[in-house]
C-alpha cells in the first residue's frame, strides 16, 4: 500500500498546483474494478492525513499541498471562542471561532494557512490534547453535574455523569479528567472527577488548584522513586577517582534562607599577576541522572522545577534535589567546575573546565553576605576565614558588572514579591523581594561561567544547548521609538538595532518621571529568551554566546550541557555519538522551552491568585497606585506591592480617546498614561476570574 501511495503522489506531483478529480486519477491509472478505485480513494485519504494533498469540498477536487501551507502549533484559545496558533518558529496565526474544528486551549494541532491572508489559519485536526485534566468548580444543576473550568480559555464546562463525580460536593474545587472531547468546542466535553481538592477557602487549595491545572505534581512515578531511593547519599572513594580534589579549598555556597537545592558554590583568589581566579563549582547531577534512565525521562518531561508560593514542584526527586546533589556544608559533593582567570577589566584570560569534588566551608545566605559586605563586625568575626574572599568577590563582581554595562547589557526593573502567610495559610502581606549586591554578585559569577562554557562548546563545534535571545521585533521597536520621540527623548536609531541604544534610552528614562512607562514598554518590546541548539547570541545580556550551566538540579538544559561538556572532556564525542548528541540537544532545547513557558505561566497564575486573595481583604480601602496598562476599555493600576486592578473607561469619565503610540487615554482636560500616579479604591475581587476592580478616588465628572 505504501508503494502505491508514493506512486500515486508522483502522479499528483505532475499536476503541480492545479486541481484534479479522483476520476482523472482512475483514468491515468487505468483502474478497472471497484477494489482498485477504493485503493485510490484510500491512498488519497492517507495523503490528506500526511498533509501532502488538499481536498476542496466546494468543488470535490484535490490538489497538491503547497510548501509551508500546513504546520504544527499550539492552539491558544480566547474565552470568546477564537484563538491563536503559537508556532515554534514564525509569527502567531489567528484562528476564527468557526475554524477551530474541535480544538481546545493548549491542544497541539495541525493547521492550514488560509489563502490570500498572511496571518490566518484553520485547524485541520487535533494531534494531542493539551488539557486532559481540567481544574474547576463542581456545580450541581437539577442533579446534573458540571465542572466550571478555572481556565476561562477552556471555553466549555465539562459534563460529569452522576456515577463519575467521586461524591464531590457543590462548590468544591476538583480535577476532572476529560474522557470525551466533542468535534465542536462550543459543545460540552464529558469527564469524570479524578481528584477533589477541597473548598476554595480551605488552606492551600488555591495554590494546589493552580498546580493541578498545569499538570504539576510533587510525587513521582514508581519506577522513578525506586531508582531515586537506591542512590547513595554519600560520595564513595571510587567516585572521586579521576576528579580534581578541591576539598581543601575555600569554597562555599550563597543562597536564600529557604533554599534547599544548593547547586552552585564559588571560590576566589588572586594569582601572581594580580588577576582574579574565580571558581564556579556546580553540582554534577549528570553523574546520578543517566541518559534514558527513569530519572532522566521524568526530568525531560518536567523540564524545570516550578516554584509556587510555599510550594515547590521539583524536577528531580528529593533524594537528589535536596540530597546527594545539593552542595551542603561540610560534606563531600561531586561537581563540575569552571575555573576562570579574569583581569582587572573583566576579561576572561584563561579557563579550565573539569570534574571535581568539593566540601563546602559554609552555607551562606544573601542576607549574611550583604551584612558582611556592609561591615557587620559580629558576622565578620563568625566567618573570619572567608571575609577577605567575600571582599575580593565584591570587587570582581563590580568589574564584571561594569564590563557588561559597557557592552550594552539591558537591566530592567523587575518586581518579584514574597507572600507573608498566617497559620491558616492566608496572605497577610505582600513584600517586594530585595535585590542587594549579594544577589548581584552571584548573578555576575553565574553569567560569566555560563558564557565561558558556551564559548568553549561553540569553539569546539559540539552539539549544544544555548540560551538565546533574539533581537526585538521591528514593529514593536517602531512603537517604542514613537513613544520615546513623543516623550522628548533624543535616542539614536540605528538601522541594525544594538543593545546599547535601548540601554541608553533606559538610563535616560531613569532621570525622568517616565521611567516606569519606558521600562514597561521596552520590556514588552523584547522577545522571550529560549533554548536552542543553534546559537544566535543573547540580545538582552549583550552576549554573543550564552548557555545555562549553573542549575542542573532544577533545569534540564543545564543537565544536557553538563553531559556534552563531560563527554567532550573524556573524548567521547566521536562520529558515532554525535548524531545522538545532536538529537538530544535539539529535542531537549525544544522541550525545555515549552516547559519553561508553562512554569512561568503557572508561577504568574499562582501569584495572581494570592494577590487576589490578599486584595479581597482590603475591599473599600484606598491606595496610591501607578497606571500600569492602558487600553481602549480603561486603565490598569498597580499598587506598590504589585497588586493590579482595572478601572473601566466608563468609570473614568466622558469622551476619552485611546492613543496607542503614547499608551494613554485622553480627553480635553485629562490624560491617563503608563506611569501616572493615581489614587484608587478596591471595589471588588473576582477570585474565580482572578480579577480585581478599582475605582478612581477622584474620577473625572461626566457631562
Amino acid at each position: 500500500m505504501e508503494n502505491f501511495k508514493e506512486k500515486l503522489f508522483s502522479i499528483i506531483d505532475k499536476f503541480g498546483a492545479r486541481y484534479f478529480t479522483a476520476k482523472q486519477l482512475y483514468g491515468i491509472l487505468q483502474t478497472k474494478s471497484t477494489a482498485e478505485r477504493r485503493a485510490v480513494v484510500d491512498a488519497l485519504k492517507e495523503l490528506e492525513c500526511d498533509c501532502r494533498v488538499v481536498y476542496d469540498k466546494r468543488n470535490n477536487r484535490y490538489r497538491r499541498a503547497a510548501e509551508g501551507e500546513f504546520g504544527v502549533a499550539e492552539f491558544v484559545a480566547n474565552a470568546r471562542g477564537f484563538g491563536f496558533l503559537v508556532r515554534d518558529e514564525g509569527e502567531d496565526l489567528f484562528v476564527a471561532a468557526s475554524r477551530t474544528h474541535g480544538a481546545f486551549h493548549r491542544d497541539r494541532v495541525l493547521f492550514r494557512k488560509l489563502n490570500g491572508v498572511r496571518d490566518e489559519a484553520e485547524v485541520v485536526k487535533v494531534l494531542e490534547r493539551g488539557m486532559v485534566n481540567v481544574v474547576g468548580t463542581y456545580e450541581l444543576h437539577d442533579r446534573v453535574g458540571f465542572v466550571l473550568p478555572d481556565e476561562r480559555r477552556f471555553v466549555s464546562d465539562v459534563y460529569v455523569p452522576p456515577k463519575k463525580n467521586m461524591g464531590a460536593k457543590n462548590g468544591q474545587k476538583v480535577v476532572v479528567r476529560v474522557t470525551r472531547f466533542p468535534d465542536d468546542n462550543r459543545l460540552n466535553p464529558e469527564g469524570e472527577i479524578a481528584e477533589i481538592l477541597g473548598f476554595p477557602n480551605e488552606k492551600n487549595v488555591d495554590v494546589m488548584s493552580v498546580a493541578a491545572s498545569f499538570g504539576l505534581s510533587q510525587s513521582f512515578p514508581e519506577d522513578v522513586r525506586r531508582v531515586a531511593s537506591s542512590v547513595r547519599q554519600n560520595v564513595s572513594p571510587a567516585e572521586i577517582v579521576g576528579r580534581r580534589d578541591l576539598r581543601a579549598e575555600r569554597i562555599f555556597t550563597i543562597d536564600g534562607e529557604d533554599a534547599k537545592d544548593l547547586d552552585d558554590a564559588v571560590s576566589v583568589s588572586r594569582n601572581d599577576d594580580g588577576n582574579f581566579v574565580l571558581g564556579v563549582h556546580i553540582a554534577d547531577v549528570s553523574h546520578y541522572v543517566l541518559p534514558d534512565s527513569p530519572l532522566d525521562k521524568e526530568a525531560f518531561c518536567r523540564g524545570t522545577s516550578v516554584y509556587l508560593p510555599q510550594t515547590v514542584f521539583p524536577m528531580l526527586p528529593r533524594e537528589l534535589s535536596n540530597g546527594i546533589c545539593s552542595l551542603y556544608e561540610g560534606v563531600d559533593r561531586l561537581t563540575l567546575s569552571c575555573q576562570m582567570t579574569i583581569d582587572g577589566k573583566g576579561k576572561v584570560l584563561d579557563y579550565d573546565i573539569f570534574p571535581s569534588v568539593i566540601k563546602s566551608r559554609h552555607r551562606m545566605t544573601y542576607t549574611a553576605v550583604q551584612a558582611i559586605l556592609d561591615g557587620d563586625s559580629a558576622l565578620r568575626n563568625e566567618y573570619a576565614d572567608i571575609v577577605d574572599d567575600l571582599l575580593e568577590m565584591q570587587s570582581l563582581a563590580r568589574i564584571l558588572q561594569d564590563k557588561r554595562n559597557r557592552r550594552g547589557n539591558i537591566e530592567f526593573d523587575s518586581k518579584e514579591v514574597t507572600f507573608v502567610h498566617n497559620e491558616q495559610g492566608e496572605v497577610v502581606d505582600i513584600r517586594l523581594a530585595e535585590s542587594d549586591f549579594a544577589h548581584q554578585l552571584i548573578e555576575e559569577f553565574m553569567i560569566v561561567a555560563n558564557e565561558t562554557v558556551a564559548e568553549y562548546a561553540q569553539g569546539c563545534g559540539y552539539p549544544f544547548v544555548y540560551r538565546v535571545h533574539a533581537k526585538p521585533d521591528e514593529d514593536k521597536l517602531n512603537v517604542l521609538f514613537a513613544l520615546l520621540r513623543g516623550l522628548g527623548f533624543n535616542v539614536r536609531r540605528t538601522q541594525e538595532i544594538h543593545n546599547s541604544v535601548l540601554q541608553d534610552a533606559l538610563l535616560k528614562a531613569k532621570q525622568t518621571p517616565f521611567f516606569n512607562l519606558v521600562n514597561d514598554v521596552m520590556l514588552r518590546t523584547m522577545q522571550k529568551a529560549k533554548y536552542s541548539d543553534v546559537n544566535i547570541g543573547h540580545f538582552g545580556l549583550a552576549s554573543r554566546c550564552y548557555c545555562h550551566f549553573t542549575s542542573p538540579i532544577r533545569r534540564y538544559p543545564d543537565l544536557l550541557v553538563h553531559r556534552v561538556v563531560k563527554a567532550a572532556l573524556r573524548g567521547e564525542l566521536t562520529a558515532k555519538t554525535l548524531d545522538d548528541c545532536e538529537r538530544s540537544c535539539h529535542e531537549g532545547a525544544r522541550q525545555s522551552t515549552i516547559r519553561e513557558k508553562l512554569a512561568d505561566e503557572a508561577e504568574r497564575r499562582a501569584d495572581d491568585v494570592k494577590k487576589c486573595a490578599y486584595a479581597a481583604r482590603l475591599v473599600g480601602q484606598e491606595f496610591d497606585a501607578l497606571v500600569s496598562g492602558v487600553t481602549e476599555r480603561g486603565i490598569y493600576a498597580e499598587l506598590a506591592n504589585t497588586v493590579e486592578g482595572f478601572v473601566s473607561a466608563e468609570q473614568l469619565g466622558w469622551g476619552f480617546k485611546y492613543d496607542p503610540e503614547r499608551f494613554c487615554l485622553y480627553n480635553d482636560v485629562k490624560r491617563f498614561a503608563l506611569g501616572d500616579k493615581v489614587t484608587v479604591r478596591i471595589v471588588s475581587v473576582n477570585k474565580q476570574a482572578c480579577k480585581v476592580d478599582f475605582q478612581l478616588v477622584d474620577p473625572i465628572a461626566k457631562n
